[in-house]
């Protein structure tokens, strides 16, 4: 066990060297598209740090043991898009009030409102699609709602490249071309490769603790697909928003997180419907609710308010404190984990 928590935390390490290496280079590889700062993070940045998350699933449905390896790719595609919906947004809330205490900077988040807004709907219109489709019963139109989600993210990408704001400046050099601006392109290119090569290491490296950890505790499959296996995959985007925020660069920050919850509830979805039944257990609907009415509030307080304050993000943060508390009063953590819970804090 010494080994595995070494492992996690130099794991941690790998992810956050990695990210800044990446959002330092698709912050480059943006501009010199001469894309906006909505367009760099709600697609490249998303795209990019959505690859762990992105494997995992797909390997557990193709790869995995019969119905378990189903379950847990399914969980995992809910999951991920329940996270970014309610822990990332919570995280880069609590970050903001953090350096608003340490560097001064505004507890308003000073993001694209109208990029967050429109990718909150169509967030909430393809997640949508996607629990319809696992209570239809018929074959053919589950097959017509992957079909859809994946026509749903082409029109977004497309949208959002022609209305991403203004492009990104005053940024910093490039870690792999340190001398002459602009930038090759070799070099952010390479930049950019290694950087997402070293992420996909280290969140594969964060999983294989995260899933020794759980196993120790006793913690079942369901929470493990749901709960655990997402946070340890969600790192990038949480790590890449927290240093934007850092930074006051809030439209990549929230466009990196928001991008993401499309991505993932397009492509995966569709992924699902075509290799499994697409049927979904208690808990990943619960789940699935919780991230709908999290994203609701918040695009309804942008539509209202025409802004955003680090507050509406930690209140998103309760539906994910919500589903836990439904979780383990449900008994769902697995049988032996309170038992081995308790000797864990007995033996320190």
């Amino acid at each position: 066990m010494p080994t595995t928590y070494l492992l996690f935390g130099v794991s941690l390490v790998i992810i956050l060297v990695a990210c800044e290496l990446f959002s330092n280079g698709v912050e480059w590889f943006g501009h010199r598209l001469d894309l906006g700062e909505g367009a760099v993070g709600s697609i490249l940045a998303a795209i990019g740090t959505a690859l762990p998350e992105t494997i995992i699933p797909i390997l557990a449905i193709l790869v995995g043991a019969g119905d378990g390896g189903e379950g847990i790719g399914i969980g995992a595609i809910i999951g991920s898009s329940f996270m970014l919906a309610t822990l990332a947004m919570f995280v880069v809330g609590i970050g903001i009030i953090i350096f608003s205490l340490t560097r001064g900077r505004s507890r308003e988040v000073d993001a694209h409102i109208t990029g967050m807004s429109r990718d909150l709907t169509y967030f909430l219109t393809s997640y949508g699609l996607a629990l319809t489709a696992a209570i239809v019963p018929y074959r053919p139109i589950k097959l017509m709602l992957a079909v859809t989600l994946l026509g749903i993210y082409v029109k977004y990408f497309r949208s959002t490249i022609e209305d991403c704001g203004e492009a990104g400046c005053n940024l910093k050099p490039l870690y792999f071309h340190r001398e002459g601006l602009p930038p090759r392109w070799r070099f952010i290119a390479l930049q950019l490769l290694v950087s997402l090569g070293i992420i996909i290491y280290g969140a594969h490296l964060f999983i294989g603790q995260v899933v020794t950890i759980s196993e120790q505790f006793a913690i079942s499959a369901l929470v493990l697909s749901l709960l655990v296996t997402p946070i340890a995959t969600e790192l990038p985007e949480k790590f890449n928003s927290l240093m934007w925020v850092r930074k006051n660069k809030d439209t990549l920050a929230m466009g990196n997180i928001t991008g993401a919850m499309v991505f993932q509830s397009c492509i995966l979805p569709s992924f699902g419907i075509f290799f499994t039944p697409w049927h979904l257990t208690e808990p990943a609907v619960v789940a699935a609710a919780c991230g709908l009415a999290a994203s609701v509030i918040m695009l309804i307080g942008l539509k209202v308010r025409k802004r955003l304050h680090a507050v509406q993000l930690l209140f998103s943060g309760l539906f994910y404190f919500g589903f836990i508390a439904y979780v383990i009063l449900l008994g769902r953590f697995g049988e032996g984990f309170v038992v081995k819970l308790g000797a864990r804090l007995l033996h320190l």
